[in-house]
Formats: C-alpha cells, sequence, structure tokens
C-alpha cells in the first residue's frame, strides 16, 4: 500500500521519503513484526475523538471542494455554450450549478450528532439506467435511545463491507464524514476502517496512511 502519511505519527510523508522525517521510523511493514494484526484493534471504544488530524481532514477536504466546484460550474458553461445556449444563459446556469454544488457539499460534510446502537439489517440495490447505473448500499441501525437510524453510500465503501448485522457501533457524527463508524469489538478484524477517508487499514498502525486520520482502537 501506498504510504502517503506516517502510519506511527501521521506525518505527510514524499514519495521518496524511506523514514519519517518526524518520527525517525522506517516506512516499511517490517516495524509491524513483532505485533499481531489480528487483535491489534482491541476490544472497546477509543478514548479519542476529538483529534487535531479530523479537523486538519475536514479543513483539506472543504479546500479541496473549493477548488473542484467552481471547475465543474465553468465546465457545464461551456458545455452549454457548445450546445446552443448564449452566453448569459450559459454563466447563469453555472452560476446556479455551482451554488447547488457547494449547498450539497456543505450538507455532507456537516457535523451530526453522535450516537452509539447495533446493526440490524445491511441492503444493496443496483439500479438500471441509461448511460449509468446506479449503486445504492445501506445500512440499519438500532440506537441505543430506541431509535432507528440507516446510512447510504451511493458509491461502494469498504465500511459497507466491514459492519455485519449484529455489530455493536457508535457513530461519530461530530467528525463529519460518512465513515465515522467504530466497531465497539474491533478483536478478530485484520483491518479497520478510517473514519475520515473510510479506506480499510492494517488495526497496528496508529495513523492512515493515505489520509493522515488517526485510526480509533483500543
Amino acid at each position: 500500500m501506498i504510504s502517503n502519511y506516517c502510519s506511527f505519527c501521521g506525518t505527510k510523508l514524499k514519495n521518496t521519503d524511506e523514514i519519517c522525517p518526524s518520527c525517525g521510523k522506517t516506512i516499511s511493514e517490517e516495524q509491524y513484526a513483532g505485533i499481531e494484526r489480528i487483535g491489534a484493534g482491541g476490544t472497546g471504544y477509543a478514548e479519542t475523538i476529538d483529534h487535531e488530524s479530523f479537523a486538519a481532514y475536514r479543513k483539506k477536504l472543504k479546500k479541496t471542494v473549493r477548488i473542484i466546484l467552481p471547475i465543474i460550474a465553468l465546465v457545464i458553461a461551456i458545455g452549454l455554450m457548445f450546445m446552443g445556449v448564449g452566453p448569459a444563459g450559459s454563466i447563469f446556469a453555472g452560476i446556479c450549478m455551482l451554488v447547488l454544488m457547494f449547498a450539497v457539499a456543505a450538507v455532507q460534510g456537516r457535523k451530526k450528532p453522535d450516537w452509539e446502537g447495533t446493526v440490524t439489517k445491511k441492503s444493496y440495490s443496483h439500479i438500471r439506467k441509461k448511460g449509468a447505473d446506479s449503486h445504492i448500499y445501506k445500512i440499519h441501525f438500532r440506537t441505543d435511545s430506541g431509535g432507528n437510524k440507516t446510512q447510504t453510500w451511493r458509491s461502494h465503501t469498504s465500511v459497507y463491507d466491514y459492519l455485519q448485522e449484529g455489530d455493536r457501533v457508535r457513530f461519530l457524527g461530530s467528525i463529519g464524514t460518512p465513515y465515522a463508524f467504530e466497531k465497539y469489538d474491533k478483536s478478530a478484524d485484520e483491518s479497520i476502517p478510517c473514519v475520515c477517508c473510510g479506506h480499510l487499514m492494517d488495526p497496528r498502525y496508529t495513523f492512515c496512511t493515505l489520509c493522515g486520520g488517526f485510526l480509533l482502537k483500543r
């Protein structure tokens, strides 16, 4: 796996780094040779749920969105002009699309209340459409307060595969990502998801090597 960040301290790495410039650890799996992978995640919820790496990830994500969305809106406006729509109409449509995309991004990235519960059901839908198919992944939960929650992903996510019916979990909405699920019992897991980017990581790691997010474990 490519290491963009040090798995020990979360420092951003260069492609040529073989040793972390911050903690001095070698960028190699050999560092974990004496530690069992299965069971490294432990049992119980992590005590640290407000690590500085979470805020840094949200800031980086917002910066990326501010760069990408205007580019998409510009491409749409130019495309409309080529389709015969006048300059004024194309610009107006591009601005409207930009506002809409920023609104959607703001809603998706907002913080939500934290809660704990149990996975009750998983479902998958494949909707065939002309041009592009739609894949919908859902996990249903029963919360400790007696309510029901559903998490939906429109594209495949490792968190959907990771969580199984009967798993006790907590959702840390305060982290502000759709992947912020931590399973209570991680003692039999070979991998655990990063609550920032959602990618599965070696539970012996302290930080996600793809985004630098702090891994929640015991």
